[in-house]
């Protein structure tokens, strides 16, 4: 034993106390609280240290993170807190003992050596000062699944660092770096070295008046009214979480702590048990995870990602070759002349100077980078890739042009991907002799800040082509999603819905105003009317143009755009659409077209969020039934992901098990006369009559 220290026992605790009679706590290494119940675990955390303050000849206590970040598994929080196991009375026991810490008047010290943050940096805040080592991230990233941290985090976060900073914390799922949360107010100390943070915490507990030693839990400023606007703009009042830490900022500087955190506990519960969250960590999380991972790669053999060829230099091509220079990777990006290939160079240097300038890159980086960008004019600068990719006007001669012309120079163990919005990966593969080596890779615009690839596999496209496709994808730090040839394929497909659903709607007679108000209202991240005016009319057309055919309702809004278009309302670039727009004030105003008449209908805004969401995701289900889509997670992720489908539902599929099978068909059913696009399969209502669920909890229960 060292001559200065002594050790208490704990199970789950390693306890030592100094010849200065500081005692300091360490989770022991070998528990395993994500195999507890998380209450219990930190209840008997907090009645350690509550019996140390307890003992008379205690100084103070100095303790690490009792949870390691990923100790806690949000599947593990559902099961708890949405069963008997645990109820709001629990956590507020719980929370109550630490705020009764204050009363021992001893300082607490707490020592951050991992990134901390959710649960994790909750505990940290019961301390009176936070020492942490540098290059750590803080934060609570729960907030974007419609979850909010309690544990006494809307308590002492304010206090801390001031209601208005709190709020922002709770709410955004920012990661605040080291320097950062120093600067805040969250951390108190910053070491270079892990081994000095407890001689700089015993300094701190030695030296420090006795006054010094409350807990900051009163002097709370109140949440102005501006910053409660500025997150409900975001979020639009539809995450649980965000709702709550509102709620509770704004009544807590006139309750007691006391009072604070049984509100706090009694709103965690009511959220973990609301639907979104569950649906939201389903997707964004588990799914996220599991499209990320790289063991489903089986097949690959000796093939390696070194050059990759772009074909086209526009706005899709110059963003994937950012992207695969940034993965570190060599890229040819050609256009038909070299000024062209070199503007589309030029975007990422632009993306480089974003970056230089909120300090995320050096201009080392940024040499490196674009370094590895050689713009060309020239065929036979693609000779060596092992992997080109297309990305040029969605036209089928163009593209096979441009195909025939390239592919004597892809690598032998390379593979060839056409980047499209819409057009038949398996019609398009006939310009290859080699229809196995051949795939889609559907990138997103801006592809530096859309992370979806949506991956089609033609009638032909062989195992092998598929897995190195997404290791492309993975090298590029995107998220994949595998899904079958069709019209369309999935995301392009349901979001066509959208559009058409928008203007369906006006040619009713409804304000396209109100059109635009609930497509944001209902979580959509732009209106259908906002997005046919940025791709343009003309290009919408000529996407209806080269599929297959058109029913009677897609007929009606394809007339009306060419109506449009011959009026010279075109979209945003020619100055007038569905919106006309100032250049010089960078304003827009919503059109209404004075030949059509308004609506007599009583059309409620509830009404019109259904028709637009209900019509995405029952031609989900169609690809799902068709074999589009290979399972109902896919289509959740690249709805929310691909097409800005509203992230509260969990994706197409969660909104529908969030409404129930048989009030979704009957909502269905009363749009039939609206249009082709609301024909509702046999086999979903045959599912309806079985009240049958995409998911159970975590689970799907697609065959």
């Amino acid at each position: 034993m060292d001559e200065n220290k002594s050790y208490m026992t704990h199970t789950l605790f390693r306890v030592e106390q100094d010849n200065h009679h500081i005692i300091t706590i360490h989770p022991i290494s070998t528990a395993a609280p994500e195999q507890l119940d998380i209450i219990d675990y930190l209840t008997q955390f907090v009645d350690l240290v509550t019996f140390i303050l307890e003992r008379e000849d205690t100084i103070g206590v100095i303790y690490s993170c009792p949870i390691q970040d990923k100790k806690i598994e949000y599947t593990q929080l559902f099961e708890q807190f949405s069963s008997s196991r645990s109820s709001p009375s629990d956590l507020y026991k719980l929370t109550s003992k630490v705020l009764h810490w204050e009363t021992f008047k001893k300082p607490i010290v707490s020592l951050i050596s991992h990134n901390c943050t959710a649960i994790a940096l909750a505990t940290m805040l019961w301390s009176n000062c936070r020492i942490a080592s540098e290059k750590l991230q803080f934060g609570f990233p729960e907030s974007k699944y419609g979850l909010f941290t309690a544990f006494g985090t809307t308590i002492y976060l304010p206090a801390l660092i001031g209601t208005e900073n709190a709020l922002n914390l709770l709410t955004q799922s920012k990661l605040l770096s080291s320097e950062e949360a120093h600067k805040l107010g969250l951390i108190n100390e910053l070491t270079q070295k892990p081994s000095d943070s407890l001689s700089l915490a015993i300094n701190w507990i030695l030296n420090l008046p006795s006054t010094n030693a409350d807990h900051q839990t009163e002097q709370i400023d109140e949440l102005t009214p501006e910053a409660i606007l500025t997150i409900q703009k975001k979020t639009r009042g539809l995450y649980p979480g965000t709702n709550a830490v509102i709620e509770l900022l704004r009544k807590n500087p006139s309750s007691t702590a006391i009072e604070a955190s049984e509100r706090e506990a009694n709103l965690y519960l009511e959220v973990l048990n609301s639907p979104e969250p569950l649906s939201m960590v389903r997707t964004l999380h588990y799914a996220v995870q599991l499209a990320k991972s790289p063991n489903s790669i089986k097949h690959l053999g000796d093939y390696s990602l070194k050059k990759i060829g772009i074909l086209g230099a526009g706005m899709m091509g110059s963003g994937i070759a950012y992207e695969a220079a940034r993965a570190g990777i060599e890229v040819a990006l050609k256009d038909v002349t070299l000024p062209q290939a070199e503007r589309g160079k030029t975007y990422s240097s632009q993306v480089c100077e974003k970056s230089l300038a909120l300090g995320a890159m050096s201009p080392s980086q940024r040499e490196q980078l674009l370094a590895r960008i050689k713009p060309t004019d020239q065929v036979d600068d693609l000779n060596g890739s092992d992997c080109i990719i297309e990305a040029v006007f969605e036209d089928f001669r163009l593209k096979a042009e441009v195909t025939k012309e390239s592919l004597p120079y892809l690598n032998e163990n390379g593979f060839f991907a056409t980047n499209t919005t819409s057009l038949p990966i398996t019609e398009l593969a006939k310009a290859t002799n080699d229809p196995e080596n051949f795939i889609g890779m559907h990138f997103f615009s801006p592809v530096d800040r859309m992370p979806l690839v949506e991956i089609i596999c033609g009638k032909q496209t062989e195992q092998k082509t598929l897995e190195k496709a997404l290791t492309t994808a993975l090298r590029l730090n995107k998220i994949p999603i595998v899904v079958q040839d069709g019209p369309g394929f999935f995301t392009s497909r349901i979001f066509f819905n959208y559009l058409l659903e928008g203007i369906t709607m006006v040619l009713e007679g409804i304000s396209p105003t109100l059109v635009e108000e609930e497509a944001m209202a209902a979580g959509f991240a732009v209106g259908p009317l906002a997005v046919l005016d940025e791709i343009s009319l003309e290009l919408m057309l000529h996407v209806y143009d080269q599929l297959p055919g058109l029913h009677p309702s897609q007929k009606r809004a394809y007339t009306y755009l060419k109506e449009m278009v011959n009026q010279e309302r075109k979209g945003k670039k020619s100055g007038a659409g569905f919106y006309d727009y100032d250049h010089e004030t960078k304003k827009k105003t919503i059109w209404k077209n004075p030949v059509i008449a308004s609506t007599k209908e009583n059309v409620t805004p509830s009404i019109i969020r259904k028709r637009l969401l209900h019509v995405m995701a029952l031609d989900s289900y169609r690809c799902l039934a068709e074999g589009v889509l290979n399972q109902p997670i896919d289509g959740d992720i690249g709805s929310i992901l691909g097409v800005g489908y509203a992230s509260y539902t969990g994706g197409v599929f969660g909104h529908i098990d969030r409404t129930t099978l048989p009030i979704f068909i009957a909502e269905c059913e009363n749009f039939l006369t609206k249009g082709e696009q609301w024909d509702i399969p046999e086999s979903l209502r045959e599912l309806a009559k079985k009240n049958f669920r995409f998911y159970s909890g975590f689970d799907s229960n697609w065959r």
